[in-house]
């Protein structure tokens, strides 16, 4: 588990996740210290909305030294009744909406959080080829996204009960890949083979840029022949 940690009116706060998702810990760090300045963020009741993801902080003792833990959703059981010291998760997805963004040259991101609903037509759940589009929202709390089937021949005939309404945490269930669109503006339409995305497009059918699975893959790839070069490096060094 890595621990970053913060130091945010005299107090420690300390941030856990399974993997090294410093850019996105620091941010969430950076971003709680400038909310102290105006408001407690250490009372009980406090809760952030930071992307599409919400924290809270819980106080911890140890060896007589107190501190407090950031806590998220359990998106993937209860969101609403269950937290998690582990922010996993809610970084990935953060990481995950901040790239997308970035490579699709999006400046006004349209935010989406984890209780606002998306509509899902219920035969797209376990399809390999699935597409999201994004309407004008109808509500509060309505993400204006849909969830459907790539192809559909009876696209806008389908009956009520073959529709469902859900958070769009659900889809850490079912596709969770789909989340990183989820700031993308209304009229978005998002192309989904499996758990990877395959095509992205504005409201005006233009082509928009994006990461792919493969582009991922390189990345790492070329990260950790870095770490390794640079390791090598100070071994010589040391002889």
């Amino acid at each position: 588990m890595y621990i970053f940690e913060a130091e945010i009116n005299n107090k420690t706060v300390k941030l856990y996740s399974r993997f090294p998702l410093k850019n996105a810990a620091t941010a969430l760090l950076r971003t709680l210290n400038e909310v102290s300045t105006k408001t407690n963020i250490f009372s009980p009741t406090f809760a952030l909305n930071y992307g599409w993801a919400r924290y809270f902080l819980s106080k911890r003792s140890e060896k007589n030294k107190s501190y407090y833990i950031v806590q998220t959703a359990d998106y993937r059981n209860d969101p609403v009744n269950l937290r998690l010291d582990d922010c996993s998760d809610a970084l990935i997805v953060q990481n995950m909406q901040v790239d997308t963004n970035m490579k699709a040259k999006i400046t006004k991101p349209e935010p989406t959080l984890f209780s606002d609903t998306i509509l899902v037509l219920k035969e797209a759940i376990n399809a390999s080829d699935v597409y999201l589009n994004r309407s004008e929202p109808t509500e509060n709390g309505d993400s204006g996204w849909y969830f459907g089937l790539l192809n559909d021949e009876r696209e806008g005939k389908h009956e009520p009960d073959e529709l469902v309404t859900v958070p769009t945490s659900e889809l850490m269930k079912f596709r969770s890949e789909a989340l990183r669109v989820m700031q993308m503006p209304v009229g978005t339409l998002a192309v989904f083979h499996e758990n990877e995305m395959t095509a992205l497009v504005d409201k005006d059918d233009k082509p928009l840029e994006f990461t792919t699975a493969d582009d991922r893959k390189q990345s790492i790839a070329a990260k950790a022949a870095a770490k390794a070069a640079n390791s090598g490096s100070e071994n010589n060094s040391d002889n």
